[in-house]
């Protein structure tokens, strides 16, 4: 489930940016518009793109919210920090943006209308404003930051901190994140024993790696311990014959699976 719900969040942070697109879109095209029944026309397209941004975005956070309890991510510091920008950016975006959409409507609307209190000097003035340009700065700027917090995940004072695990040559190696383990296929050496170093990546999760005969899942050749994210644990495997057998997370059965070659 947590997969779905981080597609669930990226198909409403896709749908918030287009319609975001098309007033950033208008802003700058108003830049070079002085016709004034076609720039209330550009600002009437901007309104109609608002239901679309406030459906996307509250999809986005009802699939961010949800993802982050399934993925244990409210102990980390990245995920306030990512919505403390949304929240600055989008109160700073909409503090610049209304008033200055408010503005050109109310004068263009006007001129259209046959007023002369308005100069075409002064219209030129007004749309050559600047204020879109420092609008879409800071939009891209606080997008690049909330997108570097998402990708890497930086602790911010606070929260697990993860070390990468130590690898023994003739050990085997796998690890858990997003409820996912990162291969469907593990190798391990024959006729002997060896050590299987799961690293668990989802904080405040519990995985463990267990191998089976086969998929049924009915007859346990190892069975490891529970491992709690963001840890890393060495579990020491019996000797096992050549063969191929089935590993999984006993927690999660249905999605974290995979074929342990046995050579």
């Amino acid at each position: 489930m947590y997969r779905w719900w981080v597609f669930v969040h990226l198909a409403g942070v896709f749908g918030f940016l287009l319609a975001h697109g098309v007033s950033v879109g208008v802003a700058f095209r108003l830049r070079v518009e002085r016709n004034p029944e076609r720039v209330s026309g550009l600002l009437q397209l901007s309104a109609a793109s608002i239901r679309v941004f406030y459906a996307s975005f509250g999809v986005l956070l009802l699939g961010g919210v949800v993802a982050g309890f399934i993925g244990h991510w409210w102990s980390e510091g990245w995920i306030w920090a990512a919505i403390a920008i949304l929240v600055v950016t989008s109160i700073a975006m909409y503090a610049m943006a209304r008033p200055f959409f408010q503005r050109v409507g109310l004068v263009a609307r006007a001129m259209a209308g046959g007023s002369k209190a308005v100069s075409d000097e002064q219209f030129d003035s007004i749309l050559r404003s600047r204020r879109p340009i420092t609008i879409a700065v800071v939009g891209f700027v606080g997008l690049i930051a909330i997108l570097y917090l998402m990708m890497f995940k930086p602790i911010l004072g606070f929260g697990s901190v993860q070390r990468p695990p130590v690898v023994a040559a003739g050990s085997v190696a796998v690890s858990a994140s997003g409820l996912a383990f990162d291969t469907s296929t593990l190798t391990g050496p024959a006729g002997r024993p060896f050590d299987l170093v799961f690293d668990n990546e989802d904080a405040g999760v519990l995985h463990n790696v267990a191998i089976y005969t086969n998929s049924a899942a009915t007859t346990p050749l190892f069975r490891g311990s529970y491992v709690k994210g963001r840890a890393t644990q060495t579990y020491h495997v019996s000797s096992l014959p050549a063969g191929t057998y089935f590993f999984r997370c006993d927690i999660h059965p249905a999605t974290m699976t995979g074929t342990f070659v046995v050579k």
